[in-house]
Formats: structure tokens, sequence, C-alpha cells
């Protein structure tokens, strides 16, 4: 059988294998049948347009995916019997997602094998498959944003950016990396049409995407307040996410307030915001020096592929790691742009170690497997800070290698 054909034909029968194990995967209870469940049901009863009438916080996009999980499914009954294959979208974005993996290392390995070693590594597919969570379907929408603009469309890159921001809103953590690029790409041509038609374009997309609300009874307010509610939906120091935190203050930091004066009269929350700006800005300094020197008419530097998944992967990691009110899941855009790291430079570590840590934390925090030893040192999320950690000064050394190479190819 041919290359093409085993692309085809072994993503397809992994697939379906997928879909026939998720009834036996529960999931998540609050989160598959008290969220999307019950928000599925609200909208057949209520309308796409009245969707911000439940409990629901997620943006947009998802509200669009579960309308038409309804349409699909039918009665109330299939609805909640049917919920576990809820997941087969997230799936699909998952199987998008490292399609264009593929594409952007220069198909150096076949598609069938980079999904099978993708899919069939749990730490990948665990917050799809077991949690029931989509953060693969951000993580597609992200690097695709990416992928696009540094191919050098902007306008491709912009609507891909607008879809992942009404998927959620952690996709702002990307933005200035993307925006950077964006900025290159102009520079490259120096074609106001470069700047107006992609701006336009996400302009129209997001009113497209909102217009079905701004009938409905709860209209636009809703959704902004989903958008500024996020910002400070939970206080607590950390939601199981191994980060600096964990070695900075005893006790549960699930239960520990991050809104309380810590230093110099500023919160726990508060601090960890600067120390991500502050982290953010030195990982972000050397795309930014690039751009800067593209000003110069006769200066062209094309910024490496490998550049961009560094500094993309270093963001949400910077992201994970200093902030509070982080979520064990939310390093999981990084995961997509480790991989295209990995796979392309043949450089395995950070994928090992990111793969192991991610795993570990996940299944902690949700412990589907019914282990007996969650209380045993490589679940101690003080340690998986410590890979964390590693991980980040590790790809603090490949962003500086990769600044040097970007600067000697002039094109």
């Amino acid at each position: 059988m041919t290359e093409r054909k085993l692309n085809f034909v072994i993503p397809a029968l992994l697939f379906l294998f997928i879909t026939a194990m998720l009834p036996y995967l529960p999931g998540l209870v609050f989160d598959n049948r008290d969220c999307w469940e019950a928000w599925a049901h609200y909208i057949k009863a209520n309308g796409l347009r009245n969707a911000y009438g439940s409990t629901t916080d997620y943006m947009p996009v998802y509200q669009y995916f579960l309308w038409f999980y309804v349409k699909v499914i039918g009665s109330d009954q299939a609805i909640t019997d049917h919920i576990p294959y809820l997941r087969c979208i997230t799936l699909g974005f998952d199987f998008l997602g490292i399609w264009y993996v593929f594409k952007w290392i220069d198909k150096n390995l076949a598609y069938y094998a980079l999904l099978a070693i993708c899919i069939l590594n749990l730490s990948y597919t665990y917050d799809t498959i077991i949690w029931g969570q989509m953060d693969g379907t951000l993580s597609a929408l992200v690097f695709l944003a990416m992928y696009f603009v540094w191919n050098g469309s902007n306008f491709l890159g912009a609507l891909f950016m607008v879809l992942a921001f009404n998927f959620k809103i952690q996709s702002i953590v990307i933005v200035p990396v993307w925006g950077l690029l964006f900025i290159n790409n102009y520079l490259a041509s120096r074609k106001i049409k470069d700047l107006a038609v992609p701006v336009i374009a996400a302009g129209a997309l997001q009113g497209l995407l909102f217009l079905p609300f701004t009938w409905g009874q709860y209209s636009i307010g809703k959704i902004l307040h989903v958008i500024s509610g996020s910002f400070n939906k939970y206080h607590s120091i950390s939601v199981k996410a191994p980060n600096i935190w964990h070695w900075l203050v005893k006790g549960n930091l699930l239960y520990a307030d991050d809104s309380k004066i810590w230093i110099a009269g500023l919160t726990y929350k508060q601090i960890g915001l600067l120390l991500f700006f502050a982290a953010s800005f030195f990982a972000l300094l050397p795309m930014i020096i690039l751009v800067f020197k593209n000003i110069r008419e006769t200066t062209k530097i094309k910024i490496s592929r490998e550049l961009v998944w560094t500094t993309g992967a270093m963001v949400y990691l910077l992201f994970y790691f200093f902030n509070t009110e982080i979520h064990e899941r939310y390093c999981h855009p990084a995961f997509i742009f480790i991989t295209a790291y990995a796979f392309y430079t043949r450089e395995y570590l950070v994928y090992i170690l990111f793969s192991f840590m991610y795993f570990m934390t996940l299944e902690f925090s949700m412990q589907h497997l019914r282990l007996a030893n969650y209380d045993t040192w490589w679940f101690n999320l003080k340690f998986l800070a410590v890979i964390d950690a590693f991980i980040i000064i590790y790809l603090a050394g490949k962003i500086r290698k990769y600044y040097r190479v970007s600067l000697q190819k002039l094109v």
C-alpha cells in the first residue's frame, strides 16, 4: 500500500477505533454531564441564540459545536446517551493539528506514523479521550493560525486567530508571537492591503460569530461577561497545576486565595502576572529584535520555524508556570509546538519530559486509573514543577540558538 493510501487508511481506522472506545470512557463527570450535556439540552430547548441563558461560560465557537451535536443526535435521551461522542469533534481537531504539524515539518515523517505516535501517546490524548475536555481544539486552531501567518498569509492567520479566540480566551497568550509574524509579513511586502484586508476579514468573521446571539434574549452582553469573568473566575493560587507557587506557598493551593496581599502590597495574582509579563518579554525579545531589524528596507530576515515553535511553547509554559488560577490543562497548547519542534529537529528530550509531566499532572488530578500511589514523589506537584522549570530553561537556550540562526538567514 502506498504512503498516500496509508495516510488515509490508518488515520481513519485509528479514529474509528478510538470512537468505539468512547462510550466506555465517561470522562470527568462535572465537565461532561453538568456542563456539556446540560448546555446541549438547553440549546435544544431554547435555540442557539439563547445559549447564554444556560450556565455556559464558554465562547461562541463551542456553542456552535454543541448546536451541531444537538442537530446530529436529535432527541433529549440521545443527547444524554451519546455525550461521550461529543469528543469526536475535539479528536478531529487533534488529527487536523497533527496534519499541520506534518506539513510544517516538511513532511519528513509520514503522516500516519506521526499521527500514530502522537495519538497513542496517552499524554497527548488524555485531555480529549479520557478527560473529555477540548483543549486539543484550541491547540489546533492556535497552531493553524501560527502556521499560516509564518507562511506569509496574514489573511488565513487572522481568521484562525479569531476562531481560536472565540473558542477559548487562553488563545490570547499566543497573540504577541502571532502579531510579530503578522507585522513581519507586512514589512516584507510594505503593502497596506496586507494589513487592511486581514483586519477587515477578521472583523467580519467576528461579527458573523456573534450574529446569532444578537437577537437572543441574553445578547452580546453575556459573551462580554464571559470574557471579563474568565480573568477572575477562580481565586485559587493553583488549580492543581505544577508551577512555581508550589515552591513558594505551603498548603493546598486549590483552597488558597490569590487575591490576598503577599509581598510589597501586591496580591499573589498581581505578582504572578508581573512575573509572567516580565518572563514573556524576554522570551519574545529575540523575535521583537528580528522584526525591528526588518523595518530597515535593506534587511530581510526570515524568522525560523524553530524559533516560532520554541517561542510559542515558551509563552504557554510561562503562562502556566507563573500565573495563579491556572488549571492543570492550561499548558496543553504548548504540546503541539513541542511536537513540531521534536519531530523536525529529532531532538526528543523536551517532548519526553513534557509528556511525562503532563500525563502525571492530569492523572493526579483526575485519577482515572485508580492507582494506589498518588502520594508518591512522581505525582508530587513540586517535583513536576521542577520538570516544568527545566523545560522552560531548555527552551530558553533553544530560543537563543534559533535567534542566531534566523539572523544568518537573509532572503
